[in-house]
């Protein structure tokens, strides 16, 4: 099992500094060279596939798209920001109509932030490739998420819960447990907020995490006759 690094927040100064730095000793860092932004100051609904960058730790984090008539390609790779060296690149990833850029937040309350990349957007919802550092801070996919986005996602007792939107009256609500291996799935519950009536449709976890499935509907239901 990896550990993961503790997170470590630097100034923007001393980010551009090390951009800089780094930009004029390897060819192979792009961050600097072409004026890429950060990725968490652009304006959702014009961020979609456009080339940024984070840094959560100590590895800088480069998207960059190639965008075609339908949808776009992403590459992703992670960087030494002192020397430039490509520490991880991953495989293209087909990415359709997102409007919003890649983003951090720690889900799971572990102290370390999770990387979330948009891949598709419909009319509510967004769905996510998730990925979580391993104990050097590079990032390694755990897993996907939907919902309505990064900061609607829920931690509750240990669970990261998620809710779709099927249409004005009906949610879908997903609870996973994320560990270094990816996330493991708890339970699904189908939410008809009109008639405030929940139904689970996938407890396969309940027992495993002892929970008691009459007690989640029952929470859900007195949510929703209020």
């Amino acid at each position: 099992m990896m550990t993961r690094m503790k997170h470590m927040m630097m100034t923007g100064a001393t980010l551009t500094a090390i951009a800089l730095s780094a930009s004029v000793s390897a060819q192979d860092f792009t961050h600097a060279e072409d004026g890429m932004p950060w990725c968490d100051t652009l304006e959702i609904g014009y961020a979609g596939t456009v080339d940024c960058a984070l840094m959560p730790g100590e590895v800088l984090l480069n998207f960059v798209y190639e965008t075609g008539d339908w949808e776009s390609v992403l590459t992703f790779t992670q960087h030494d920001p002192l020397s430039g060296e490509i520490l991880d690149a991953s495989d293209p990833m087909t990415i359709e109509s997102v409007v919003s850029a890649p983003a951090l937040r720690d889900i799971n309350a572990d102290g370390t932030p999770e990387l979330f990349i948009p891949y598709i957007t419909g009319n509510v919802n967004t769905y996510y490739y998730v990925w979580q550092a391993d104990e050097d801070g590079v990032y390694y996919p755990s897993g996907e998420l939907g919902g309505f986005g990064v900061d609607a996602f829920e931690l509750r007792n240990g669970l990261v819960i998620t809710l779709t939107r099927e249409n004005a009256a009906t949610y879908h609500e997903t609870a996973q447990l994320l560990d270094a291996d990816g996330f493991v799935h708890i339970y699904e519950m189908r939410i008809d907020a009109a008639a405030g009536r929940c139904t689970i449709t996938d407890g396969s976890g309940i027992v495993a995490r002892g929970l008691d499935a009459s007690a989640i509907i029952a929470v859900c239901e007195a949510e929703y006759t209020q």
